[in-house]
């Protein structure tokens, strides 16, 4: 009976969250700033499938993709480099990558990507530090041991708790009714206290955002996670 009703509990939690509002997703740009070639992969959260991939060259000329999308899912462009950089892939939307007059790229499209780019900014080199912190510490370099891994660890970490965490709250702060500050605290994935923290600051419309489907889907996971099955 307990089993029963605690398979209950984990269907009712995945039932939880916006309703996915399907649409067409668009991501168009040059990808200046990147060698040879790009992969373009957009990947479901709900299930961590891949629902489209491609390789596009580095021509100098606009690549366009549009695919259909039944709810918010997760973007990552890869350079021939292994440069990774996500973005929220938002069903209804289009998001184009431009250069400014500095030369810097930036997210342009519709709405929710011209507010996307100002949070994404916010954080945009606090990130590229845990990117590389992570690099070290998965053994991309080379194996880590003794104090070059206690480094890289407590670097990591004074960079996620001192910098990231601060910065995200103080976007959402600002504009908590804003579907780019819903979509910001997926960079807190896996971590639950964090995510319920952040999400309790935006107002109650963000929250079911389709923007806010990208948190929920992995705080959803990791509760089943670290949940064990009661004993009958």
């Amino acid at each position: 009976m307990l089993k029963k009703l605690f398979i209950t509990m984990l269907v009712g939690m995945m039932t939880l969250g916006a309703v996915a509002q399907g649409g067409k997703f668009t991501v168009r740009g040059t990808f200046e700033g990147r060698t040879d070639s790009v992969t373009i992969e957009v990947v479901d959260v709900n299930s961590w499938e891949t629902i489209v991939k491609q390789s596009r060259a580095i021509t100098g000329e606009m690549h366009e993709l549009t695919i259909d999308l039944n709810d918010a899912a997760l973007l990552y462009i890869t350079d021939v480099k292994g440069l990774t950089t996500v973005f929220p892939a938002i069903p209804g939307e289009t998001l184009q990558f431009y250069r400014n007059d500095h030369n810097v790229t930036h997210l342009g499209g519709s709405q929710f990507y011209v507010d996307y780019d100002e949070a994404y900014q916010t954080v945009a080199s606090i990130l590229l530090g845990t990117n590389e912190c992570n690099k070290h510490l998965s053994g991309k370099y080379g194996p880590l041991s003794g104090d070059e891994l206690d480094l890289y660890t407590m670097l990591l970490l004074r960079l996620y708790n001192d910098e990231l965490i601060p910065e995200v709250h103080n976007y959402i702060k600002a504009h908590p009714d804003q579907d780019a500050a819903a979509a910001l605290i997926f960079l807190f994935a896996f971590d639950i206290n964090e995510i319920e923290r952040a999400s309790a600051m935006l107002t109650e419309r963000a929250r079911n955002s389709v923007a806010a489907n990208l948190y929920k889907a992995v705080n959803r996971l990791t509760v089943v996670r670290n949940v064990e099955p009661p004993v009958d």
